[in-house]
């Protein structure tokens, strides 16, 4: 018993003898303040070393809206760090929306917060307006928040922005846009309030759109992007891409429903593959894929339409009309197919695949170097006959490379 007391001892006085710096440091890296708060029990040493850590992330699982509340008010009252790193703010409280928070908002941005994280999984929450006036902010997260600004937007270290579930006044996204000039990662999910989106940013390198169910109008202009993701609902009516380099790396996809097959829909698909045709990478989606085969758009592609696309990659199992596409994109250098994410019961390799009608022997990339097929392997000999069919593929590209990927 002795023994081990002492060794229990020994441990003890290790974790005491660590810098101040070193015990803070650990702390930050704990998923939630709460936790941090408990390893006072470690050592007496690191009772209140939590005070001085430069993180607070409040969570409320687990505890009620008083509970929180109190849990809030005594952390911030006993925590004594000048300078806030990140400070997230997490509750989930469906018919909560308490003024307090905005006094918590306060507390972290007078304290020159760089990364701040706000998310309501339940109630939206409205941003208090002192907040579109801050020096400090680096990386801004929002999860269900409602952004109605009174007056213009300083945001002038902001370099990241991600909104999910928001809902915007009129002319926000302008102020923000405006007030953010060192911007260049904006991510916009799921959110509402516009009709109209232009994005305008010499600043920007990272641009992600994902599901705006209230968007009809698109218009992009960004000299710097590297990345673009652009998931939308068929619902749009107009994409005007402008000013985009030759480097970027584009992904899109649009979300249908079955009354939505039209000429319209249709034709800005077309606009925006030929908008995007001098683009590095060229990435199409699933449900994209699935409502180009659904109106066999190989049968309705314009001929005059050639792609200098050099690396496309789709993720489906179906690719059937698609083949005018691929036709028409003679500058192809990469080709990747993704059907790992499919239940492969459902891919249609039967004997007939590779025949002339199928896409493969539609390809006309004659520089064509590598053509990557993903599949799931799912411990049958299913990736193995792939295998020996894509051995037999012709090929337009003497020099290209089939190679064949499995993922569990």
């Amino acid at each position: 018993m002795e023994s081990k007391r002492m060794k229990m001892e020994e441990k003890a006085d290790r974790i005491s003898g660590l810098p101040d710096s070193i015990i803070q440091y650990i702390l930050s890296l704990l998923p939630s303040t709460k936790e941090a708060i408990r390893t006072g029990i470690l050592s007496k040493r690191w009772e209140n070393q939590w005070t001085q850590v430069p993180v607070l992330i409040l969570d409320s699982a687990g505890m009620s809206f008083e509970k929180f509340l109190n849990f809030i008010d005594n952390t911030l009252i006993l925590h004594d760090c000048s300078k806030i790193n990140k400070f997230h703010l997490i509750y989930r409280y469906p018919s909560r929306n308490d003024p307090q928070f905005s006094s918590k908002i306060r507390f972290a941005t007078r304290k020159d917060v760089d990364e701040l994280y706000l998310g309501s999984s339940e109630q939206q929450y409205k941003l208090p307006n002192f907040l579109f006036n801050n020096a400090s902010l680096v990386n801004l997260v929002t999860g269900n928040c409602i952004f109605m600004p009174n007056g213009k937007i300083s945001w002038e270290c902001l370099t990241k922005l991600v909104m999910t579930s928001c809902r915007f006044a009129e002319q926000a996204m302008e102020l923000i846009l405006s007030g953010t000039p060192l911007l260049k990662i904006l991510n916009i999910s799921y959110c509402f309030g516009f009709n109209k989106l232009v994005i305008a940013s010499n600043s920007l390198e990272n641009l992600g759109l994902k599901e705006l169910r209230s968007l009809f109008d698109i218009e992009i202009s960004c000299p710097k992007l590297e990345r673009l993701m652009l998931s939308c609902y068929l619902n749009v009516k107009t994409a005007k891409l402008l000013n985009l380099p030759s480097s970027l790396s584009a992904t899109v996809d649009f979300k249908h429903y079955e009354d939505q097959c039209n000429e319209i829909h249709l034709s800005l698909i077309k606009d925006i593959l030929q908008q995007l045709q001098h683009v590095k990478e060229l990435r199409i989606g699933s449900w994209l894929m699935e409502y180009m085969s659904s109106i066999q758009m190989g049968d309705q592609f314009s001929p005059v339409l050639i792609l200098n696309i050099k690396c496309l990659a789709m993720i489906s199992h179906n690719m059937s009309g698609i083949e005018s596409l691929l036709r028409n994109s003679p500058q192809l250098e990469k080709l990747e197919i993704n059907v790992a994410t499919y239940d492969q019961d459902y891919c249609d390799f039967g004997e007939n695949y590779w025949s002339d009608a199928t896409v493969f022997n539609c390809l006309n990339a004659r520089v064509l170097e590598k053509m990557i097929i993903q599949l799931k392997d799912d411990g049958t000999d299913f990736p193995l006959k792939v295998s020996q069919e894509l051995l037999n593929l012709p090929r337009c590209s003497q020099c290209a490379v089939i190679e064949l990927r499995c993922t569990k």
